[in-house]
């Protein structure tokens, strides 16, 4: 009854927005400013502009998505979580800007300020004559941000057969995350109204965000779950071993089981429906849920080669802007000048966020700070249980990791170069709390002398 009252508002809530949105087959339109992408970045970059009293029909955003930008992080955190949670995440519930405690930035809100939405993907950029083509129409800009964000990597362009069977999942957008909650739900009264023994089973095709936050969610959905990854540990990006071991041991204590350094090769079905997975090592494992996460690319195929690439995104400088003056790129898509030197490209919300920001206060003429970016990367997972983990980095990445043991509960490491600490994590359950925090981002940010982890954790009261 809760998840029907959900669809019902969903449903008048998409019909609000759609009567907010343009049609693109229309006549040549102006705005001072246009917004390509619907995500994250693009309601952030609007709540900036209404700040910054940018006034009425001055700016216009460029989306695929029927819904106003939302918190992309929920999709695979509370959104999915098991109907048991204290919290599941539903639109109206979680647009932007609840995130950091701002306005809830529904359709109306977009309609009472005076932006516009444009319905469609945008094919081109005619920079010489400052106009996007979305399907048949063209709109002419003062100044445009780029906020396109990435694209799930499919398997299939590596070969792997069956990932578009039914119930193998990319969760990329909102539609993406109610279909996967729609095949749980049914899968759970299929067993509950058929009264068979065993439990439905997935397997998740990574080990990165995504995937370990996507098994965190089934496994409290009662399904087995199995997490593969070509890897040697999970996050390999980013945690050493040691933290690796730490976290897939909370997994394993769950019942979710690791296969390291496998892939799958081919999605397998039966009747038309998913039914396995096979391994490169040869091993199949029957599944009725398939979730991949495999990575991300930058959405900028539509971007003229005048635009410059650097790490798969939109060089900019330090006001966010790209090689050419009055387009600026931001999110996913923005590679940007590194405090530690060189360049950077961040697929974070918290970059999304602050970029988004920074490049309307350039684009308006305002001439903010340069951006200096702390780099900060978070996971929340089993919430809806009472033991839920949590984990705070901030700062870069170097090779050189040290891990200070925290009790049974919590762990934490830091990074160094040069003989300074360049990046901080905690991890534990329940996870740093906002003093914590506080304290990490200081200790990444301020970069005192890297001793033993556990000294330097105790010197600023970790």
């Amino acid at each position: 009854q809760g998840s029907s009252r959900s669809s019902c508002l969903m449903l008048r809530m998409s019909r609000l927005f759609a009567c907010c949105m343009e049609d693109s087959s229309s006549m040549l339109r102006r705005f001072e400013y246009v917004i390509v992408g619907g995500g994250t970045a693009a309601g952030y970059a609007c709540r900036e502009f209404v700040a910054q009293n940018v006034g009425v029909d001055k700016v216009a955003v460029v989306t695929a998505e029927p819904v106003a930008p939302y918190e992309r992080p929920a999709l695979t955190k509370a959104y999915i979580h098991p109907p048991t949670a204290k919290v599941r995440a539903r639109l109206p519930g979680f647009h932007t800007c609840v995130g950091t405690g701002g306005e809830r930035q529904t359709p109306d809100w977009y309609a009472e300020k005076g932006i516009s939405f444009i319905s469609g993907k945008a094919s081109s950029i005619d920079l010489e004559k400052k106009l996007v083509s979305v399907g048949e129409e063209q709109l002419q800009y003062d100044k445009l941000i780029v906020a396109t964000g990435c694209r799930a990597v499919r398997l299939s362009n590596f070969g792997v057969k069956g990932d578009d069977l039914e119930n193998v999942f990319y969760i990329r957008e909102e539609a993406d995350a109610a279909k996967f909650v729609s095949s749980l739900e049914a899968d759970a009264a299929k067993f509950v109204s058929s009264l068979e023994k065993g439990k439905s089973k997935a397997i998740v095709a990574g080990g990165g965000y995504l995937g370990l936050e996507c098994a965190a969610a089934l496994v409290g959905w009662g399904v087995e779950t199995t997490v593969v990854f070509p890897e040697g540990h999970i996050f390999s990006r980013l945690f050493s071993p040691a933290l690796a071991t730490w976290l897939e041991d909370q997994f394993t204590s769950k019942g979710i089981k690791m296969l390291r350094g496998d892939v799958v090769t081919e999605f397998q079905s039966a009747d038309g429906k998913l039914s396995g997975a096979k391994l490169k090592s040869g091993e199949t494992i029957s599944c009725d849920i398939a979730v991949i996460g495999a990575g991300a690319v930058p959405n900028v195929d539509f971007c003229p080669p005048a635009l410059k690439r650097e790490q798969g995104g939109l060089l900019v400088d330090a006001m966010m802007q790209t090689s050419q003056p009055d387009v600026y790129a931001v999110g996913d898509v923005a590679t940007f000048p590194s405090r530690y030197g060189g360049f950077q490209r961040c697929e974070n919300v918290d970059h999304a966020r602050k970029s988004a920001a920074q490049a309307v206060k350039a684009a308006m003429g305002l001439k903010p700070e340069p951006y200096h970016y702390l780099p900060y990367l978070y996971t929340r997972i089993f919430e809806y249980t009472d033991a839920p983990i949590v984990f705070n980095f901030f700062g870069d990445l170097s090779e050189n990791c040290q891990v200070a043991g925290r009790g049974e509960k919590s762990i934490g490491a830091i990074w160094q170069r040069e003989g300074k600490v360049v990046g901080a994590l905690v991890m534990g359950s329940p996870g740093p709390n906002a003093e914590d925090q506080a304290k990490l981002r200081q200790l990444a940010d301020s970069g005192p002398d890297a001793k033993d982890a556990e000294e330097v954790f105790k010197g600023v009261g970790l």
